[in-house]
């Protein structure tokens, strides 16, 4: 609700507000050490507190048991790896936005379960641009461009676990349940084209065929437990960019000649005229034989894109059906601000903060309705950090036909990254730890989330006298862990737009009449280096890391 009624002047600072976001990543290693204050501006533009807490998402797992006889500080489990296809559509009307995104994920934990997550979105939002001539940029065609976004979008979806296959061998339970999940997750495929069939004669009975060769893909799993999760999600970004580029023309031969001409009759007949009268004489004449003619013909437009940034919160709610986690409900809070630079190699990074809450479903929506306070059993914080590159290139070119312009773009590259990532859970029995977790969230007593998210490895130390309870109830009792990802990223995009510009001076301005942009993106996510939790606090109050065997001990599946 505090999004809602935003106002013109807001939107008009949110373009401001995208460079700045651009010029800070840039500024800042491209996702490190953040500047607090950009953030502010950014949470004040799209409607939240500003200057709060980094509201954050994530996916938790399922909440298992603890091995018997383990360390009670070790989690049962960790991800292995994920595969993630994402495709989006957006398109433009003057400076109005509307997205459409589908993403399907495929998880592997080390326990040998497998989750596939769909989730669907559209959303709208608003646009604008503004650019400028740069005599010091003829290399880039004389001209840069400042662009920003700002979208909201809500969607919807679903997870379903493979864990069937159970043994005392996780390697082999996961080479099946994956085989499995691939399987349904072609069958989901399959059965949504068929519910896009366009309406017909035989629409009916197509789409019944349809159906019958879809259901064949699907593997042995009860329909009726599917999906095991119920999602919905609501997201809301703000993203700028810089690029370089401007107009190019070329000479127009049969205007200069005719020019050139003129001047050389005006010098033959006005011998002993002075270098001003003849200047003057063979401009009257030119003007009068052929008027303003230019001696160059516009060719149009380029640009190659310099920086990108993004910054968006996302609300997700996770009800579960069947599985550990049946008749819980999940709120996953994620802020993350990412960046991209560069012309031929690319690089990028991206910081995000996630919490995510669960409570008894039934007993959450009772409460609510009779305005009870919440009873949180479940905390989860996530930290990562992202940060790497590869070859990439993001390119547009374009057009002119008076003030209209045609353009077109796209680009495509791949990247390798490095993902750190951090997190603290902890399942919540007592109710006074309870009612810690959720004063903090609700920025009730001392050290309230608004006023920022411990970062996991801040709470395997010794605590400082002043820290507050949600740290020292993380610190004694969270289980904590650290883990390593390498990341491949391939994507490509492509756009096409007809746009009205103006120009005065130095500046030029434009928007778009309309424009439609495809991006396709496909990112997968493996586990290296030596993962890692913290165990018991020692007596100084410092908790050592140890070898995370609950999670080294089975290797992800590469395909």
């Amino acid at each position: 609700g505090r999004d809602g009624g935003q106002g013109a002047v807001e939107y008009l600072g949110m373009v401001a507000v995208a460079g700045a976001v651009v010029l800070a990543i840039a500024g800042t290693a491209l996702g490190t050490e953040i500047d607090d204050r950009i953030m502010c501006q950014v949470q004040r533009v799209v409607g939240t507190d500003g200057c709060g807490g980094h509201d954050t998402e994530g996916a938790p797992g399922p909440d298992d048991p603890l091995p018997p006889g383990g360390d009670p500080f070790q989690p049962a489990k960790c991800l292995l790896s994920s595969e993630e296809t994402k495709d989006t559509v957006v398109v433009q009307i003057l400076f109005i936005k509307i997205s459409s995104t589908e993403q399907v994920k495929v998880m592997q934990w080390s326990d040998g379960s497998v989750m596939l997550e769909r989730v669907t979105s559209t959303g709208g939002g608003v646009t604008a641009s503004i650019g400028a001539d740069i005599p010091g940029l003829k290399n880039w065609g004389g001209g840069a461009s400042l662009g920003g976004s700002y979208v909201r979008s809500s969607g919807s979806g679903g997870r379903w676990l493979f864990d069937a296959h159970d043994s005392d061998d996780p390697q082999a339970d996961l080479e099946a349940n994956l085989a499995d999940a691939k399987q349904f997750a072609e069958y989901l495929k399959a059965a949504h084209k068929c519910r896009s069939r366009p309406p017909g004669a035989r629409s009916a009975e197509l789409g019944m065929i349809c159906s019958h060769a879809a259901d064949e893909k699907k593997p042995d799993v009860d329909p009726e437990k599917a999906p095991d999760v119920d999602i919905t999600k609501t997201t809301t970004e703000i993203s700028g960019e810089v690029s370089f580029g401007g107009k190019y023309a070329k000479d127009d031969k049969a205007v200069k000649s005719l020019k050139d001409d003129i001047a050389a009759e005006i010098r033959r007949n006005n011998p002993k005229a002075s270098p001003k009268e003849l200047a003057e004489k063979i401009e009257k004449a030119q003007e009068t034989v052929i008027g303003s003619a230019s001696d160059t013909k516009d060719m149009g437009n380029g640009s190659l894109q310099g920086l990108s940034g993004t910054m968006s919160k996302d609300v997700v709610v996770m009800r579960a059906k069947t599985g550990p986690d049946a008749g819980k409900i999940t709120f996953v809070y994620t802020f993350e601000m990412s960046g991209r630079s560069g012309a031929g190699d690319q690089t990028g990074g991206t910081r995000m903060q996630q919490i995510a809450v669960t409570y008894d479903a039934e007993a959450y929506d009772r409460e609510t309705e009779e305005g009870l306070p919440h009873r949180p059993e479940k905390l989860k914080i996530t930290t990562s950090e992202e940060s790497g590159g590869g070859p990439g290139v993001s390119v547009g070119a374009g057009v002119n036909t008076g003030p209209v312009t045609i353009d077109v773009g796209g680009g495509g590259g791949s990247t390798e990254t490095r993902l750190h990532t951090e997190i603290a859970e902890i399942t919540l029995t007592d109710d006074t730890d309870r009612e810690t977790v959720e004063d903090w969230i609700r920025g009730r007593g001392d050290n309230p989330a608004g006023q920022g998210v411990p970062s996991p490895s801040s709470l395997v130390g010794p605590l400082p006298s002043d820290a507050g309870p949600i740290d020292r109830l993380l610190h004694g009792k969270a289980q904590i862990s650290s883990l390593d990802y390498d990341v491949n990223t391939d994507w490509w995009n492509a756009s096409l737009g007809i746009g009205f510009g103006v120009s005065a001076g130095s500046l030029n301005a434009g928007f778009k009449l309309f424009g439609i942009d495809v991006t396709h993106e496909e990112r997968t996510q493996t586990i290296t280096g030596n993962p890692a939790y913290a165990g018991a606090p020692g007596g100084d109050g410092s908790r050592p890391w140890k070898p995370f065997t609950n999670c080294s001990d089975t290797e992800p599946i590469t395909t």
